[in-house]
Formats: C-alpha cells, sequence, structure tokens
C-alpha cells in the first residue's frame, strides 16, 4: 500500500486499459528514440528523458487520464494530475539500475516526495513512490538523489507495480558515433533563420554539421 493513492490509481488504470496497439506504439517510439539520440551523449539524455515524458503522457491520455507536461515548470513531477497531483518520469536503459530521482544544486537536502513511473528497458513501466521502498533504497548523490538497482528491483518483484513492456536498451557505446546530437539540428535551424552564410560556409564540402 501508499499514501499516494490518487497516483497508485492511474498507474492501476493505465495497466488495465492500455490496449496493446498503444503499448505497441510506445515501445516503437521509444526504440527510435534511443537509436536516434544514444544517451551516451550527454546533451541527448534530457532530450531522451524529455521525449519519454510526452510519450508517457500521450499514453496515460489516451486511457482516459487528464494529465498535463509540468517539467519544464516544476522542481518535483513531470505530469501534473488532477487535485495538483504530480508524477515524476524517470528512464533507465540499462535495466534495473541505479537511477537518478532528482538533482540537485547548492546546499540543503531535498527529499524524493513524488510518485514516480519508471519505463525501463527489459522490464516496462515501473510503478514506485517514496513509502514504497526503503530507506536505504534511496542514496545521497553529489548532485542529487538516487534509488538504489535494489531499490528498483524491490518495486519490479511486484507484479502490480509493473506494465510489462518491451523496451529496449540503449545502443552500445561504441554506436555513439553514429548517433545525433541533439543541439545540432537547433544550432541549423538558427543558422538557417538567420542566414549566417558564412558561418554555414564553414560546414560546406567536406565539413559537415
Amino acid at each position: 500500500m501508499t499514501r499516494y493513492k490518487q497516483e497508485r490509481r492511474v498507474f492501476d488504470r493505465l495497466k488495465s486499459d492500455c490496449t496493446v496497439e498503444a503499448k505497441q506504439e510506445y515501445e516503437l517510439a521509444i526504440h527510435t528514440l534511443l537509436e536516434r539520440y544514444n544517451t551516451t551523449i550527454y546533451e541527448n539524455r534530457f532530450v531522451v528523458g524529455g521525449a519519454v515524458e510526452v510519450f508517457t503522457c500521450a499514453l496515460l491520455r489516451v486511457v482516459g487520464i487528464d494529465c498535463t507536461l509540468y517539467g519544464s515548470q516544476a522542481t518535483a513531477g513531470d505530469l501534473l494530475l488532477p487535485n495538483d497531483k504530480k508524477l515524476s518520469i524517470k528512464g533507465s536503459f540499462r535495466g534495473l539500475t541505479a537511477i537518478k530521482l532528482l538533482n540537485q544544486m547548492g546546499e540543503g537536502d531535498r527529499e524524493w516526495a513524488t510518485a514516480t513511473l519508471f519505463v525501463v528497458s527489459g522490464v516496462g513501466i515501473i510503478f514506485g513512490a517514496p513509502d514504497m521502498v526503503e530507506t536505504d533504497h534511496v542514496k545521497a548523490t553529489g548532485d542529487g538523489k538516487s534509488l538504489t538497482s535494489s531499490g528498483l528491483k524491490h518495486l519490479a518483484e511486484n507484479p502490480a507495480n509493473v506494465l510489462a513492456m518491451e523496451i529496449p536498451d540503449k545502443p552500445p557505446t561504441e554506436m555513439a558515433g553514429l548517433s545525433h546530437r541533439a543541439s545540432t539540428p537547433v544550432a541549423r535551424e538558427v543558422l538557417f533563420e538567420t542566414q549566417a552564410q558564412i558561418l554555414l560556409s564553414a560546414f560546406n564540402g567536406q565539413h559537415r554539421m
């Protein structure tokens, strides 16, 4: 049991009402995203994280859940639910490994206080909340808090917490050279929009952006 009852009902609704077709579209979207933006490249992690939030919001909406993308305006939570409840979305594309719960800048201590949907390769979507794990499952890092691999495994061991899906692993590190960089299309768009011919000429011929 958890005191995050509304958030739990949202997950239970997703688990009971998500169609095979919606699951397949979600799986394909994540597969394509990871193939295109390898998270070995650090800047791509933010783009992948944001895109997974969008995919997950869409998945919730198609089963009738009222939710809004909220991460850019909030210090805790990525999706806003009715009654000012929030859900955080976290991806782990190397299986049941430790996963960053929150980032922290400056002094003081931040607590994990938001129910979370963990999108985990080889498993699916796992529901977790702060009162569903042991104290030693949450570790302080130099820049935030992480859920340990044993904590994530603890959540996944209960089938009621898992919506099984075929979520892929990220491509291997040696494939990073074939990956897009998230900043490249943004830079290209700005250069073309501002008609920066001199700067664009630097990428003509043998050089490419």
